[in-house]
């Protein structure tokens, strides 16, 4: 009877933060994704494997793989797991085996042996993985089989490694990749309604003879995620190399402040300088949502999380947060439609205090008089006809952060950094200190970011000369759907020193 094995790394995060180098992190992560690949597979046990007659599909740091029978399957996994054990020192890496049903669909037969797995992990029982003897010598670094592309290494790319653009290296330190400023952003992106997706797969293959068809096309749709996934991050790699090309001219060894540490599928990490987060993963987004998946024909859509921290931050607890903003993120994407399309963004820059989780970081962002100074989560794509405030778009983000960045008229920066005192304060606080400062100008900027063109700022001036429109220059506004006001102001004012535009300054 024929079986069906998966093979998993559980705990990814403890195997790759378990350093506190950017170079073993970004070098475990591909481990990760190397230990379930079938280059890993053919070099250990090319005997009992073929790509032709096992592979179902694998990414994500898992894999699904087919075997004749329940027997060769437990051999080969026997294989694998030991293996993985002598050449990878701490990874956990799980296997489950579930004989093939027949007479169900693939789709059901692929999520009982999910279901199987996840039932093993909740039990935390034949973990593959192991301990440390105690009697390594300190100081020594372990050599892996996985060598990292971009670092002179000559290895042709494995899985989950991604090439610097031509002429670039990635660095190999945080304080390499932050700069003067010492900031760097961890970016956190995930796909959306990528189960769905899958399911959909199952749909058109729901006859119990269809296996080979529904392998096929799993195996396609996997393999295009994570190329598709992997051009996206290089796509804004090199925008950021074209932002840095007249910079990095002259420097003989070109350090691209940014590198990816994490690309399993739809799921992605990477640090960047702290300026650049923001845009590059912009950069994205807009990628992804211009690329459809060969196999569904669907474009994709995502949300991501940038955590903004200083080098000395704890790495594992940026990550974390990362995590919780790409999350938040999601949660806006659905509020303005639950069909996964928007691609949303959330972000915080954190000055050094330790806070437990992103609820209590944002309970900082309540104004005296009880609103919200933050905008964020904001759009960055979403289909026609999607109703999202344009305040609560990352285009009004970036063109009242590129006016800001090009001054604002008679405003000093002095006193826009002085503002932000009075936002927190709350309405009242800042009408007064608006008038006290002259600085009233500065709400015209708001205007500015939401009607860029000419001809929109015309025609809304001419609704409220006519009293059919609304005076859109305060510095809070009440959204929709909303019981409290936000502030329009404050994320463009809060990010200006760790904000900088790729692309250069067009509207």
């Amino acid at each position: 009877m024929k079986a069906l094995l998966i093979l998993e790394v559980s705990r990814k995060q403890d195997y790759i933060f378990s350093s506190n180098r950017l170079k073993d992190n970004a070098r475990r992560s591909q481990e990760i994704a190397y230990v379930t690949s079938p280059a890993y597979f053919i070099k250990k046990a090319s005997e009992l494997y073929s790509d032709e007659k096992n592979l179902v599909y694998s990414g994500g740091g898992h894999t699904v793989l087919q075997f004749e029978t329940k027997e060769s399957a437990k051999t080969f996994a026997e294989r694998i797991t030991e293996e993985a054990m002598r050449d990878f020192d701490g990874m956990e890496l799980y296997a489950k085996i579930c004989d093939y049903r027949e007479s169900e669909t693939p789709g059901k037969n692929l999520h009982m042996l999910t279901s199987s797995l996840e039932e093993k992990k909740a039990l935390r029982k034949s973990a593959f993985r192991r301990s440390s003897l105690g009697v390594e010598r300190l100081g020594v670094e372990t050599k892996s089989p996985v060598r990292i592309g971009g670092e002179g290494s000559g290895d042709k790319k494995i899985p989950g490694g991604v090439e610097p653009p031509d002429g670039y290296e990635y660095p190999a330190e945080f304080e390499k990749v932050a700069g003067d400023d010492n900031f760097i952003a961890v970016v956190h992106i995930d796909g959306n309604s990528m189960g769905a997706r899958v399911n959909g797969i199952y749909e058109k293959h729901k006859s119990p003879g269809d296996w080979e068809a529904c392998r096929e096309s799993l195996k396609q749709f996997s393999d295009g995620i994570q190329k598709d996934f992997e051009n996206a991050f290089s796509y804004a790699a090199g925008k950021l190399a074209e932002q840095l090309s007249d910079e990095l001219s002259g420097s003989s060894k070109k350090l691209l402040p940014i590198r990816p540490i994490i690309i399993a599928g739809d799921d992605v990490l990477y640090v960047t300088s702290g300026k650049y987060g923001l845009e590059t993963a912009r950069i994205f987004l807009e990628k992804l949502a211009e690329t459809k998946n060969e196999v569904d024909g669907e474009l994709y859509a995502a949300c991501g999380g940038v955590a903004i921290v200083h080098t000395k931050y704890p790495f594992h607890r940026a990550y974390e947060l990362s995590e919780e903003l790409c999350s938040s993120a999601k949660r806006f994407g659905v509020s303005l439609r639950d069909d996964g399309s928007v691609s949303a963004l959330d972000w915080h820059i954190e000055f050094g205090q330790l806070k437990d989780g992103l609820g209590v970081i944002r309970e900082d962002y309540e104004t005296d008089d009880g609103n919200r100074l933050e905008l964020r989560p904001v759009a960055v794509v979403a289909p026609q006809g999607t109703k999202a405030p344009d305040e609560r778009t990352y285009g009004y983000f970036r063109e009242l952060s590129r006016i800001f960045a090009n001054g604002s008229g008679a405003v000093a920066r002095s006193k826009l950094k002085g503002m932000r005192t009075a936002l927190k304060q709350g309405e009242v606080e800042t009408e007064f200190y608006l008038k006290n400062t002259e600085t009233k100008e500065v709400l015209g900027r708001t205007f500015d970011a939401k009607y860029i063109s000419e001809e929109s700022r015309f025609a809304e001036f001419a609704k409220a000369l006519s009293g059919k429109g609304m005076d859109e220059r305060v510095a809070f506004r009440r959204f929709s759907g909303e019981d409290k006001d936000r502030c329009v102001l404050f994320d463009a004012l809060e990010t200006s020193d760790h904000f900088e535009l790729i692309g250069g300054d067009e509207k």
